[in-house]
């Protein structure tokens, strides 16, 4: 008989007597202590917690990209706003109409390059400064806090248009030649460049907010990166509703240099 079939036969014999094979001795386990206990709790937690919160702080981030891409937007308007002020200031201050005439036109370039830049300044599918409206009144662009949406911000969707119920910015019909279109011409300006800077100053604001949120959020995930799903700047334009030429070339010159911008200060902060 072999050593293999006496090993087996071994075993039966033991079975056969009621004996057991008893396991070795297990080395005493550490006693659990109500600290130990708590700060186990905590480590789960903060590991679940820092999930979603770098989830959270990823969707905050792209709104946050999307309030950033419309006050860009807003100060290429106001660039446009100021130079429209100056034009109307020089055909008040002379009398040839040929030049007036000059003028007006490029105000009226300035009217279109507005409407440009307002329209293509969607950020995620999200426009908050060409005046969208739902059942007649401005949309608002809801941001949650926290999964359960029991705290966030409503940003008050805005009208930077030219037309009416924006900017309301008159065409020059009489080229400049009258006096008294000049005059109004001015005071529409004057008033647009006013809506402009309130709209500029509530964005900021709101900004201000959710960079404070976000950054709480950015402790709470620990290691867990967090950035934007989509970076700041307009939505490719479609083939149907192209870009405002010069007018959204510059605007997406200064978006791109604000996301340098904001990466090498993200960059640096985590460094």
């Amino acid at each position: 008989m072999g050593h293999g079939q006496n090993r087996i036969m071994g075993l039966f014999s033991l079975f056969r007597s009621n004996k057991k094979l008893e396991p070795p001795p297990a080395e005493a386990a550490p006693p659990v202590t109500p600290a130990a206990m708590q700060r186990a709790l905590r480590a789960t937690a903060v590991t679940k917690g820092s999930y979603n919160a770098a989830e959270l702080g990823e969707r905050i981030a792209t709104a946050l990209s999307t309030i950033e891409t419309a006050v860009l937007a807003v100060d290429a308007i106001t660039e446009r706003l100021r130079e429209a002020a100056d034009l109307a200031a020089d055909a008040a201050s002379g009398d040839d109409l040929g030049r007036r005439a000059l003028l007006a036109g490029r105000y009226d370039e300035l009217r279109e390059e507005i409407d440009g830049i307002a329209r293509s300044a969607t950020h995620n599918r999200v426009n908050l400064i060409a005046g969208r409206r739902v059942a007649g009144k401005p949309a608002s662009f809801d941001i949650a806090f926290d999964d359960e949406e029991r705290s966030g911000v409503a940003i008050q969707i805005v009208n930077l248009t030219s037309g009416e119920g924006g900017l309301a910015l008159s065409p020059p019909r009489e080229a400049f030649a009258d006096d008294g279109e000049i005059a109004a011409i001015s005071a529409e300006i004057a008033a647009a460049r006013q809506i402009a800077a309130r709209a500029s100053d509530r964005f900021a604001d709101h900004a201000a907010l959710i960079s404070e949120r976000l950054s709480r959020l950015m402790e709470m995930a620990g290691p867990r990166e967090i950035g934007t799903l989509v970076p700041t700047g307009a939505d490719p334009q479609d083939e149907a509703h192209p870009a405002s030429g010069p007018a959204m070339a510059e605007v997406e010159d200064k978006l791109r240099a604000l996301s340098e911008r904001l990466g090498e200060k993200t960059h640096g902060e985590k460094g």
